[in-house]
């Protein structure tokens, strides 16, 4: 896997999303240890492996969460999921953004470096997804000018991300589908 120019990196916010409810779970799953460590600690350590120690948070959360990341961004649409989180990132970063779902237990660098690649070898897209038998949303690049499409979709109510992009707007990249693993129920770990 080739090396991310810096300047490349430097130019893409690195966000976990972190409002979610945790429903399914019955508890706040996000401050849950996994091998020791609040279950978000994952994401936020797996994007700062590739960015450095400039990792945003968004979504409200619990305040011991918000202290885990470098950033926290306030998110003006909360308990509108994760098209809210991302359009709050969007209109904060004012560039690209690289998304990870705060309840992702094993993201890795290989697979942010993957997703990575694929953007910065074409700017034909406005997202670039990981891919394994299904689309992964909250894992991957969103550029800046997907900002607008979100803009619109929380106008228009239409909150469930594959309702944003056009289909042919995103570039679905294949990973290992090891990395996609979220936790949803207490006995999802």
């Amino acid at each position: 896997m080739p090396q991310i120019d810096q300047l490349i990196l430097d130019q893409i916010q690195p966000v976990v999303l972190v409002g979610g409810r945790s429903s399914r779970f019955g508890r706040d799953k996000l401050i849950e240890l996994v091998d020791g460590s609040p279950m978000v600690t994952v994401p936020i350590n797996a994007l700062r492996s590739v960015f450095g120690p400039r990792v945003a948070i968004v979504g409200q959360c619990d305040p011991h969460i918000a202290g885990l990341a470098d950033t926290v961004i306030e998110d003006p649409y909360p308990d509108l999921g994760p098209v809210g989180g991302i359009c709050a990132a969007l209109q904060h970063a004012k560039s690209d953004i690289f998304v990870c779902a705060g309840d992702l237990i094993s993201i890795d660098q290989v697979t942010i470096n993957t997703i990575l690649d694929s953007s910065v070898k074409s700017h034909e897209s406005l997202a670039f997804l990981a891919q394994t038998e299904h689309l992964h949303p909250t894992i991957g690049v969103y550029r800046a000018d997907s900002e607008e499409y979100f803009k619109s979709a929380i106008n228009d109510q239409k909150l469930k991300l594959g309702m944003v992009l056009d289909r042919d707007s995103i570039c679905r990249v294949p990973v290992n589908p090891r990395a996609t693993r979220n936790i949803n129920r207490p006995e999802d770990l």
